[in-house]
This record gives structure tokens, C-alpha cells and sequence, in this order.
């Protein structure tokens, strides 16, 4: 007979307890005599039969000495094991021994320290006959110190058979439950049979259906394929849904599994259904579970439905998706309320040079810890138009913030759809390692940018042309920045960017070629185009104290230039139409510096001012408390005195309650000087993370994320009146279609 073990365990695995059981056996040699067994947690370091394993009627096996043994991390309650009330094999309910019927068989139980012994045999049964046996261990069993058995986790069960397998796998379990509501719509589903399963009976055997429609209409699965796998060493059949499609919401979904059908006349199933790795194929068991509905001729049970009926052989199992709130509204620049003065269209009053005047972007949005939400201005829109200003009147609009894995950095395509106003934002999702890509109308992600190591932040270039348009990824573990060629991802807004397909479109890494990778400092974080003339990146190199600076057009680094502890962000202005480009850097602090600090860079010295020098100008101190970004007043240059100067950055300070508005100055004959100094303080809130003017020209209020507060901080400029505090529930940063 042969002798031979299939790799794996139900609920945990063998492999896994006796590597526990050394861990613990190395750990008892080197601990104290005097330490307490029993404040060990209670897990399962060895079984015999070993899960799977093939044995002898009698149990005469060599290391099995004709009965089953569990040996524990520590001492069990023993009354939690044996029961004397139990005449009929003194277990309790928490241990439970069966065969492939679900029978309890008999039997006597022994407690000894650690070890658990159970003698299946007596005169009335010397011998196991051939079958499948069972023993479960339920989660509730502890140990003496009140631990429960797998921290309460999960139960242990183990599998053994007497004789060759020739029994059919029981489906024991599915989640789903059946007919269950409510369910999400990127769940798996996960069906756990007895015994382990082939994966290549898997083929063709297995649908998932919307059945809503006439005709259903089939659920794509992960990976482009059929979305189906085994997990567990082949005891589970999972189905993982498409991460860019799901399941539609308030959808009936039905999961349907090829089995064994039971002809009328007594001849042989005709069904190829999903087989155990014995080539035993799945049918409903005989267990009580299942009944018969006279009206539709189907086996139910909680797991699903069965239908026998001949040529058919069919398991179902039906759930109902979640519904999904209504898309939220993204407010369109040009609309009526945004015509009035002074709330025009920004690319048209003046002659503007920054490409991110073509972009979008009326509304202010901000991230959570696992959405992203829109803050409306409507009311202090039309308010503001009747001569009042009141900015408790902007809320979190409906139905968001949007769920959307763990986001990081944020930019919106500066191009634009002039029928709709619309376009794709670039949210990093540090979740997935991935960089996602929003449709602004309604929050849906199209798509996804993958291949990252772990991206932190975003941002975009573009010429003036608006022909070549880049996205740049800080790749924070592979110490690069990743550009991507956007122009091969057209603004389509009925479909996804470039292809029907947003996994096949833009998941896909084998078009290299319109990527970009630059090596830069270590550990890069925020990262920043000069929207003047897009000519350069910066990037801040947190673990490295530094900043790279990355020219666009040759996509190669230039130099790296040394800042205060800790950088984490950056943004760009520039002095009289760009002659002068200026950088600020936001050092959150260290050691040498723990309120952190401000770097200032300049670049290029044009002619007739005091020499050519490129580097960090200065860094200072002054009223900065661990800020943590920068936002860089380059949007609102328009070289014609208007209200908003071109020189001014915003500095949030996240370890205090303030916001400081710095100015850039040059001062000298030609020159000779450029410094940043304070111009005003507002103070907008706790802990303050990102700062910003609202999107309208021209730039009459400031907003800050007041992390602290859970709120959006609002201010008018150089106005001595309180910030206004606006609930909005885990904000961690705020964006309009003007950063970075």
C-alpha cells in the first residue's frame, strides 16, 4: 500500500505547525526553568496522521501506534477537551471527530500535558473502514492560562484517509453566502472543499455571471484571464474579479461550478466536472444539508443550489453587489456662475504663460487615508458675486470622498476637454504601487499606471504646444523618478485613456519606450515641473537631505544640490515672466534642525543681472515648524501688477496652526540678493498639511488641510478675521489643477 502525504492543511497549515512546534521547542531551551508553560499561546505543533496522509485500517503505521495524536505549544484545558457526560466518546462540542458522511465516530480520549491522544477503536470497531476522517479542533479550545487555540482565529482540522481516496470532494464552505446582500464589489470568492482540488479540472468548469441581463453577461476575472485559482495547497477555489471593472453594483452575481450530474436512467454521469487531484469528480454529498424543492427540482443547502437533473450537473451560488452613491459633481469653469467678475475663465483675461492655465479645475480636492474628496465654492461663488464674503458656505460635496485605495501625491492633466471642462487626475495609490487615473467628472478609476517600486507623488510637464505632455513619478525605494509619456493616452471621455481596455491600456510595462527613468537621491518623495517654461523637475531626496533637479527635455538628471534635514516637498515660482525660476523646498527637520527649515533654489541668472549662479540661494528658519509641502504661487503670473504678486509661496506649518506667506524679493543693482521673507501668518487650523489659493482668478482666498481639525481652513488675504473651519472628516492633503 502506498504511503504518501498531499501537501497542505484545511483552516491551518501542517507545514506551518511544525515549523511553530521548533520555534517553540528553541525558545523553551533558552527561556527561564522557572517561566510558566502555560503562558505560551495555544497552537497545534504536530499531527499524526499528518493532514492527507494515507494510512492503514488500523493506525499500525510506523509513528502512529494505532491512534491519532495532537501535540500543543502548551497544555490544553482538558475539559475543554473530554466531556465524561458524553458516553458515546467523551468529546465536547469543541472537538469534533467524523468521517466523509459528517458522522461523529466513536472513541477515548486522553489528556496528557500537551498531548491530546484519541483511540478510534474498540471491540466493536478494531479496524477503520476505508474512507476520509476528520479531526476538528475548534477555536474556542484554550489552554490553562485561558489562550484561546489559534488566537481565536481559526479552528485546526486535519484530513487523513484509510485506503485508496476514491470519494468525491465536499464543497464544506463559500463566501459569499448565498443569496447574501450588500457585498463588495471587488470581493473574491472563495469556495473551500475537503480535500485538495486540480487546478487543470478548473478549466472551463467554473462561470460568473451578471444575471441581471438577457443573456447574462460574464464577470471578467483578474489578470485578463478567467480570475480563477487555488489557495490553501488546493483545499480553496478562488475567483478574484477584474480590479479595474468588478462587479457591477446593486448586481445580482451568480457563481456557477461544473459538477456531477445524476441521470434518470442509471447510467453514467455525462458531465467533465471539477475533479479532486484523484481524478474524483465534485457532486452534492449526502449530507443533511442538502433538501429537495419539490417546485424547481433543486438541491438546496446554505452553501448554494444543486441541480442533478441529466446533462446539467450544476452548483449556484447567487449574491447581490452593494450600490454604488451617485458620481459626484465636478463644478465646470466657463459654466454661468463662474462668467461674472471676477470669477472668468483663468486662461482668458490676460495673455497667461504657465501650460496649467489650460487645465481644469474648479473645485478643491483633497485626500483621506483611503478616498479622495471635492470641497464645492459654489455658495461663496455666488455669494462673493453679491458683494459678500462668506466662506463657512463651502462644503464637501455629495457622495465623496470616494473610496480609492491609500492615496498619496495628486496632479490634473493640464489638458482639457473644451466641450466638457474635464480631465484625467493621476492620484498615486500607495496601496497597489500604483498611479491612478481619475476621470474629474465623476471619480471613476479608468485605469492604472503600474511597474512602481513605491511611488509617493506626481507631477506633470508640458511645452506650449501642448504636444508633449509627461508624467513624473517619484519612485521612493528604486531612488528614481519615472517619466511617462502621456501623449500615447488620449482624452477620451466616453471610454478609457488610449485603449477600451484600462488594464490592457495602461497596466501593461512592456511599452518602455515611452517611459523614462532617471536616477536621482535617496528616498525621493515630492516632486514639482517649473510650469513656466517645463524645462526642469525638482524632486526632493528625503533620506538624502537633498534635491535633484531633472531637465525635461533630455529626461536625464542635472545635479543634486544639498537642503536641511528631511525634505519632503517642493514647487516652483518665477520672477518678471520667468526671466528668474525660483524653487522652495519644504525640510520637515532632524537632529540638527528638528523645527525644520526652507531651501530656496535659483537657477540661471539671466543677462544683466550679477553673475550666473545655480543653486541653493539660502535656506532660513524663520516662523517655520515642521512644514511638510510647498505650494509655489508660479499659476497666477501674469507680469502685469495685477492683485496676486508672482514671487509668494505658501508654507504650512504641520507642527503648529499656521500657514506663512513668503515672499521672494531681489534686491541689489542686478541681483545681487534673492530672499525669502515672511509676509503674513495665518493662522488656518491644527496641524496643517498643504495650503493653496482657490482656483479663480485672481486668487482671492487661502485654503489649508487642517489635519487636525479634520477640516478645511479657509482665510481672505491680509484680512484680520478668523480662519473659517469647515468639517471634512480624515483630510490629509488639499489640490486644485494648479499644483505642482
Amino acid at each position: 500500500m502506498n504511503r504518501w502525504a498531499i501537501a497542505g492543511c484545511v483552516a491551518l497549515g501542517c507545514a506551518g505547525m511544525v515549523t511553530a512546534g521548533l520555534v517553540e521547542a528553541q525558545a523553551r531551551e533558552r527561556a527561564p526553568a522557572r517561566q510558566s508553560r502555560y503562558t505560551k499561546d495555544l497552537v497545534v505543533t504536530l499531527v499524526t496522521p499528518t493532514n492527507n496522509q494515507e494510512v492503514l485500517q488500523d493506525l499500525s503505521d510506523p509513528g502512529l501506534n494505532g491512534k491519532i495524536t495532537v501535540r500543543f505549544s502548551s497544555p490544553p484545558r482538558k475539559r475543554d477537551i473530554i466531556d465524561n457526560q458524553n458516553p458515546f466518546n467523551r468529546l465536547t462540542t469543541k472537538v469534533e471527530f467524523f468521517d466523509s458522511t459528517f458522522s461523529r465516530l466513536p472513541g477515548e480520549p486522553r489528556v496528557r500535558k500537551n498531548v491530546f491522544t484519541f483511540d478510534p477503536f474498540d471491540v466493536n470497531q478494531p479496524v477503520l473502514p476505508n474512507g476520509q476522517y476528520t479531526l476538528n479542533l475548534k477555536r474556542n479550545l484554550r489552554n490553562g492560562r485561558g489562550r484561546l487555540l489559534n488566537s481565536g482565529v481559526a479552528d485546526f482540522t486535519t484530513t487523513f484517509s484509510v485506503g485508496t481516496d476514491n470519494y468525491q470532494p465536499v464543497l464544506r464552505r463559500i463566501s459569499p453566502i448565498h443569496r447574501q446582500n450588500n457585498i463588495g464589489l471587488q470581493q473574491p470568492i472563495v469556495c473551500t472543499f475537503n480535500e485538495p482540488i486540480d487546478l487543470a479540472s478548473l478549466i472551463s468548469t467554473i462561470t460568473v455571471q451578471d444575471s441581471t441581463t438577457n443573456p447574462p453577461t460574464p464577470i471578467l476575472g483578474a489578470g485578463g484571464g478567467t480570475g480563477v485559482s487555488l489557495a490553501r495547497n488546493g483545499f480553496d477555489v478562488v475567483f478574484t474579479p477584474s480590479p479595474c471593472f468588478g462587479y457591477p453594483p446593486k448586481t445580482t452575481i451568480s457563481f456557477i461550478m461544473q459538477g456531477l450530474d445524476n441521470p434518470d436512467d442509471g447510467s453514467d454521469p455525462t458531465t467533465a466536472p471539477i475533479t479532486d487531484v484523484f481524478g474524483n469528480g465534485f457532486a452534492r454529498d449526502n449530507g443533511l444539508q442538502w433538501t429537495l424543492n419539490q417546485a424547481t427540482g433543486l438541491y438546496e443547502s446554505p452553501n448554494g443550489t444543486y441541480d442533478e437533473k441529466k446533462g446539467i450537473g450544476l452548483f449556484r451560488m447567487d449574491f447581490e453587489t452593494k450600490g454604488v452613491t451617485p458620481a459626484p459633481q465636478a463644478t465646470a469653469p466657463g459654466s454661468p456662475q463662474f462668467t461674472a467678475t471676477p470669477f472668468a475663465n483663468p486662461c482668458g483675461p490676460v495673455v497667461w504663460f504657465p501650460p496649467s492655465c489650460y487645465a481644469t479645475g474648479s473645485a478643491l480636492h483633497y485626500s483621506t487615508a483611503n478616498g479622495l474628496g471635492q470641497i464645492s465654492f459654489l455658495g461663496i461663488v455666488n455669494r462673493f458675486n453679491q458683494g459678500i464674503t462668506d466662506l463657512s458656505l463651502m462644503q464637501v460635496v455629495p457622495n465623496t470622498p470616494v473610496r480609492m485605495g491609500r492615496p498619496g501625491g495628486m496632479v490634473v492633466d493640464p489638458r482639457w476637454d473644451p466641450a466638457t471642462f474635464h480631465t484625467f487626475m493621476y492620484m498615486v495609490d500607495q496601496r497597489t504601487k500604483t498611479v491612478a487615473v481619475v476621470d474629474s467628472r465623476n471619480f471613476k478609476i479608468l485605469g492604472r499606471f503600474a511597474g512602481f517600486v513605491s511611488p509617493r507623488d506626481v507631477t506633470v510637464s508640458t511645452n506650449f504646444g501642448r504636444n508633449t505632455t509627461t508624467l513624473w513619478v517619484s519612485d521612493f525605494a528604486s531612488n528614481q523618478v519615472v517619466g511617462v509619456d502621456l501623449q500615447s493616452i488620449t482624452v477620451t471621455f466616453g471610454g478609457q485613456p488610449g485603449a477600451p481596455s484600462p488594464c490592457d491600456a495602461i497596466n501593461d510595462n512592456s511599452q518602455q519606450d515611452r517611459r523614462f527613468f532617471v536616477e536621482v537621491g535617496q528616498g525621493p518623495t515630492g516632486i514639482s515641473a517649473d510650469s513656466f517654461l517645463n524645462a526642469r523637475v525638482m524632486v526632493c531626496n528625503t533620506m538624502g537631505n537633498s534635491i535633484s533637479i531633472v531637465s525635461v527635455g533630455r529626461a536625464e538628471k542635472v545635479n543634486d544640490y544639498e537642503v536641511g534635514s528631511t525634505p519632503v516637498d517642493c514647487d516652483w515660482t518665477m520672477i518678471g515672466l520667468g526671466a528668474i525660476p525660483l524653487g522652495m523646498v519644504a525640510n520637515q527637520g532632524g537632529l540638527n534642525d528638528p523645527d525644520g527649515s526652507i531651501s530656496v533654489y535659483i537657477e540661471n541668472f539671466p543677462t544683466g543681472f550679477s553673475g550666473t549662479r545655480t543653486g541653493i540661494e539660502n535656506t532660513f528658519t524663520d516662523k517655520v515648524k515642521n512644514p511638510s509641502s510647498v505650494y509655489g504661487q508660479q499659476q497666477w503670473i501674469n507680469g502685469f501688477g495685477n492683485a496676486i504678486p508672482g514671487q509668494e509661496f505658501f508654507i504650512p506649518n504641520t507642527g503648529s496652526n499656521t500657514v506663512v506667506e513668503y515672499g521672494v524679493t531681489v534686491t541689489g543693482g542686478f541681483g545681487t540678493s534673492v530672499n525669502a521673507a515672511p509676509i503674513y501668518t495665518y493662522d488656518i487650523g491644527l496641524n496643517p498639511t498643504s495650503a493653496s489659493y482657490d482656483p479663480f482668478y485672481p486668487a482671492l482666498f487661502i485654503f489649508a488641510s487642517a489635519a487636525g481639525n479634520g477640516a478645511v481652513g479657509a482665510a481672505e488675504p491680509r484680512r484680520a478675521t478668523p480662519a473659517t473651519l469647515n468639517r471634512a472628516p480624515g483630510i490629509q492633503r488639499i489640490f486644485t489643477a494648479y499644483h505642482h
